[in-house]
C-alpha cells in the first residue's frame, strides 16, 4: 500500500489526526465544564423552587425556571400492547408490530473511525 500513498494523502492523514486530537481535548474540557455547570444548575433550580420563584434577573438578562414535558420514544412493547388493547388479538397485534418495526428505513452512513493503541503499563 505504501507505493499507492501520495504525499498529499499522508499530509491529510496527519492533519486529520491533529484535528482529532484537538477535538478530543476540547470535548474533555467541555465535559468538565458541563459537569460543573449542571451542579450549579441543580442548586439554582432547587433554590428557586424553595423560594417559590421562577424568574430572577441577572446582569445581562434573566434566569427562568420552567417545566417542559416530552413524550418518550415509541417502543415495540408499547405499540404491541396498544394494538392488543384496540384489536383484542395478541397474535395480530404482534404481527402488526413486527411489520411496523421491520418497515423502518435503514440509513447507511460511511464514517472514518480512528482507533489508538493502548499502552500497557
Amino acid at each position: 500500500m505504501t507505493e499507492k500513498v501520495s504525499a498529499e494523502f499522508v499530509h491529510t492523514v496527519k492533519k486529520y489526526i491533529e484535528y482529532d486530537d484537538k477535538i478530543k481535548e476540547i470535548k474533555k474540557s467541555l465535559k468538565e465544564l458541563s459537569t460543573v455547570k449542571k451542579q450549579n444548575e441543580e442548586y439554582i433550580l432547587e433554590y428557586l423552587q424553595s423560594i417559590e420563584e421562577n424568574t430572577i434577573d441577572i446582569s445581562n438578562g434573566k434566569l427562568i425556571r420552567s417545566v417542559t414535558k416530552t413524550q418518550s420514544p415509541l417502543k415495540k412493547e408499547l405499540i404491541q400492547k396498544t394494538l392488543t388493547d384496540i384489536i383484542g388479538d395478541n397474535s395480530k397485534a404482534l404481527d402488526i408490530t413486527d411489520k411496523i418495526v421491520k418497515s423502518r428505513p435503514i440509513v447507511e452512513k460511511v464514517v472514518l473511525k480512528r482507533t489508538t493503541q493502548k499502552v500497557n503499563d
